[in-house]
């Protein structure tokens, strides 16, 4: 492809535009090799981007411009990044020039959860741009260790995943994850039907009363490599799970239960003091247990960003790995009500049917 337009709000070493915009300009590691750069020329647009980009200036396929007009124009593909500030405010003013100003043959790439838009709001632009959108974080699509993934067509009866970090980050990429973990699943995803939610020490009273199998969250911890407390200290071999020690380690935890519609019952637990990973375990109708760790390398590197990277430019370029608009729909619903069940201290919310529904052949994860 020709030319590249990319947008973001932060653009601070480390931030997800810099990780992204490196790999568009150099290339990136993919499958034991290093991938070329698929851009001619790469237009650079958003607050303060010329102040960070550095000795990137230089590069000859990079130009920073002073307008969204010119740096959308003519382009062949454009990448929306927002910063860890996640300033939606900001992006969805550029989301909406990008897509009234660029050719209708343009498709693009929203990375991280795009909080400033209102569901109606977005559900309308996902509608009327279905084929040239797509949305995702790079917890989805990263490496799994061991490279497990839920059979295609398989019937499952439950799923919990194991997150890091702060509300309400960690449950987008969190429910992101779980979407792409469960939606080629026998009939697909049915849409959800009841959010529950626990905090503090009710979330282990709700393990003790099986609100969520104690059995997956043991399977997913067991995927771990960085368990906390005496195996951080001194490297012992220890049992954290069967001596008792999750509620000791815990850190403002906080627990998601999710029913879906077929049955399907999703646990989203945060782990921070008690692992300093991402983990996931998901059962079968048969009992059949499947467990994997959400592979992030440690920075500065940070490959997940080269993970997501190859899902970006399949799509940009080739137009494979296209999502289902009521996949995004039901990420930012489900968010948009844990987001008001966190501010109003609901403990519960019935969900209306909102015909959200939708099944994928297969798993779009590759090992």
């Amino acid at each position: 492809m020709k030319k590249l337009a990319f947008f973001s709000t932060q653009w601070e070493e480390g931030s997800p535009a810099l990780h992204l915009l490196d790999r568009s300009l150099n290339g990136w590691p993919s499958n034991g090799r290093m991938k070329e750069k698929p851009f001619e020329t790469i237009s650079v647009y958003g607050h303060q981007a010329e102040k960070h980009l550095g000795e990137r200036r230089k590069h000859p396929h990079l130009k920073v411009e002073k307008s969204i007009e010119k740096a959308i124009a003519d382009a062949d593909a454009w990448i929306l990044a927002a910063g860890a500030n996640n300033n939606w405010a900001c992006c969805s003013q550029y989301l909406f020039s990008a897509i009234k100003l660029a050719p209708k043959s343009t498709r693009g790439f929203i990375v991280g959860f795009p909080t400033g838009l209102g569901t109606q709001q977005f559900e309308e632009l996902i509608k009327a741009d279905v084929n040239r959108i797509q949305v995702s974080t790079p917890l989805p699509w990263t490496w799994r260790l061991p490279e497990t993934d839920i059979p295609s067509g398989a019937k499952l009866d439950e799923a919990v995943i194991l997150i890091r970090g702060k509300f309400p980050t960690a449950e987008q990429e969190a429910m992101d994850a779980l979407l792409a973990l469960t939606s080629h699943r026998q009939g697909g995803e049915s849409g959800i039907k009841k959010i529950t939610r626990w905090t503090g020490n009710d979330v282990w009273k709700a393990a003790r009363e099986r609100r969520f199998s104690w059995d997956l969250f043991s399977a997913a911890v067991s995927r771990t490599n960085s368990k906390q407390g005496d195996a951080h200290i001194d490297g012992r071999t220890q049992d954290i799970v069967g001596l008792g020690k999750i509620p000791q380690l815990a850190k403002g935890t906080r627990a998601w239960v999710i029913n879906h519609k077929d049955g399907l019952q999703s646990t989203i637990i945060t782990v921070d003091g008690i692992l300093n990973d991402d983990n996931f375990a998901v059962r079968t109708h048969s009992g059949e247990i499947f467990s994997a760790q959400f592979y992030r390398p440690p920075k500065p590197h940070d490959h997940q960003y080269s993970r997501l990277m190859d899902r970006i430019s399949s799509y940009l370029i080739e137009a494979k790995n296209t999502l289902p608009r009521q996949r995004t729909q039901l990420w930012v619903n489900t968010i948009q009500m844990m987001q008001s069940m966190e501010k109003d201290n609901l403990s519960t919310v019935e969900v209306p049917d909102d015909g959200l529904r939708y099944a994928l052949p297969n798993s779009t994860w590759t090992p």
